[in-house]
C-alpha cells in the first residue's frame, strides 16, 4: 500500500509556481479560524541560492492561491484537493545559515481597505444583510449572509472604525459571527453550524489521534438570560427570561439591549446565553492530517468519558513538513436546545 503524500499547489498572482516551490519546500502551515480572526499561513523554503533575497522576493500586495493536494487519500491511489483560498503576502523573513525564507500570508488583503482605514458613516432602518453588502462592495470584496434572522437596525453608526471592527460589533450585538475568507465577507449563525452532522467520530484510542487536552470551566457559567428594555416609542417595558432546561446551577445574565417585541427578546436571550456558555467544555486534539477537520465542521468524541459528545471545530491548523502531515483542532462542546 502506498503512503499518503501531501504537497502544495500554489498560484502567485495567477501564475502556477507549484513546481518552483516544490524544489525548495521545507514546511507549510495554515491556520483557519471559524470567526473573528483572519486565516493565516506560512511557507518555509530553503534558500541556498538566495533567490528569495533577490529576484524571487514577493511583491508587496502579491496574492497566493493555495491548495493542499493529497495522493493516496484512502490508501487506494485516490487523490483529493483541499482549496484554502487566496492569501496576501504579509511578511517575508530571510535568515541563515543555512539560508531559508519564511513567507507569511493573511486572508484579509490590505488593498480591500477592510482593516486598514477608519471611517465614519451611518445607516437608518437598514437590515444587517444590506449593511454587509454596502461594506463588502466598498472594500471590493464579495459578501454572503448565512443566517435565518436578518435584524433591522434603526440606526447603525460607524464612528472612526475600520469596516472589520464595525461589522464585528454589529454581529456580536446580533448574536451572529463574522468570517473573512477567500475575498468574501461572511456573516453566519454559529448555532446553525452546530446542527450539522459530525464529519467523523474521534475515538480516544484510535491510531490517528496523536495527543489530546480536554478542559471544563467551572465558574462564569450562566443558567438563564434576562432581557429587559424600556421601549420609549411604545412606552412600555419589554422583557423575557430564558432558562436552560438542562442546567440547574449558574448565574443569571442580565441584558439591556433594544428589542421591539417579546419575540425579539426571547431570540436575543437565547443567543446571548448561548454566546456566554460557549467555552464551558473545550478540547484540543492533534491528529494525523485529515482534510475533513476544518473550522466550522462538527465531530463526535467517543471514549473520553465525561467529555464524550458533539463538538464544533473553532480552529484548525494543518502542518506539512519533513515529519509528515498533521492537523491540530481546537474544539468546544455543542450546546443543545438554544
Amino acid at each position: 500500500m502506498k503512503a499518503r503524500r501531501v504537497s502544495i499547489k500554489c498560484q502567485y498572482d495567477s501564475k502556477d509556481i507549484s513546481t518552483d516551490i516544490a524544489a525548495f519546500f521545507k514546511s507549510f502551515s495554515v491556520r483557519e479560524v471559524m470567526s473573528d480572526e483572519a486565516d493565516s499561513a506560512e511557507i518555509t523554503l530553503q534558500d541556498r541560492e538566495e533567490l528569495w533575497h533577490g529576484d524571487w522576493l514577493p511583491d508587496r500586495g502579491a496574492m497566493m492561491d493555495i491548495t493542499l493536494h493529497m495522493d493516496n487519500w484512502n490508501g487506494d491511489e485516490q487523490a483529493q484537493d483541499l482549496p484554502l483560498g487566496k492569501f496576501e503576502v504579509d511578511e517575508i523573513t530571510n535568515s541563515g545559515p543555512p539560508n531559508e525564507a519564511k513567507i507569511k500570508l493573511i486572508s484579509i488583503p490590505t488593498a480591500s481597505n477592510l482593516r486598514g482605514i477608519e471611517k465614519t458613516r451611518a445607516w437608518e432602518k437598514a437590515k444587517l444583510s444590506q449593511i454587509l453588502k454596502d461594506v463588502a462592495e466598498g472594500a471590493n470584496m464579495e459578501q454572503h449572509f448565512d443566517a435565518k434572522d436578518d435584524p433591522v437596525l434603526e440606526r447603525a453608526e460607524q464612528s472612526e472604525q475600520t469596516d472589520l471592527s464595525f461589522l464585528q460589533k454589529l454581529c456580536k450585538d446580533a448574536g451572529l459571527a463574522l468570517k473573512v475568507t477567500d475575498n468574501t465577507v461572511v456573516i453566519f449563525d454559529i448555532a446553525e453550524y452546530e446542527k450539522a452532522d459530525p464529519v467523523m467520530t474521534i475515538k480516544k484510542k484510535q491510531q490517528s489521534l496523536i495527543s489530546f487536552d480536554c478542559k471544563t470551566t467551572i465558574h462564569n457559567i450562566y443558567k438563564a438570560c434576562h432581557v429587559k428594555y424600556k421601549h420609549s416609542q411604545k412606552d412600555k417595558m419589554i422583557e423575557f427570561t430564558f432558562t436552560d432546561p438542562n442546567r440547574k446551577e449558574g448565574q443569571i445574565l442580565q441584558i439591556n439591549q433594544k428589542v421591539d417585541s417579546v419575540e425579539e427578546a426571547e431570540k436575543l436571550a437565547k443567543k446571548k446565553l448561548h454566546e456566554k456558555n460557549l467555552e464551558e467544555t473545550s478540547a484540543s486534539l492533534t491528529m494525523i492530517g485529515n482534510f475533513a477537520l476544518l473550522a466550522s465542521n462538527t465531530v463526535e468524541l467517543s471514549g473520553f468519558h465525561k467529555y464524550d459528545g458533539k463538538y464544533l471545530i473553532k480552529q484548525s491548523t494543518h502542518d506539512v513538513g519533513t515529519g509528515g502531515y498533521t492537523t491540530k483542532i481546537e474544539l468546544r462542546r455543542v450546546i443543545d436546545g438554544y
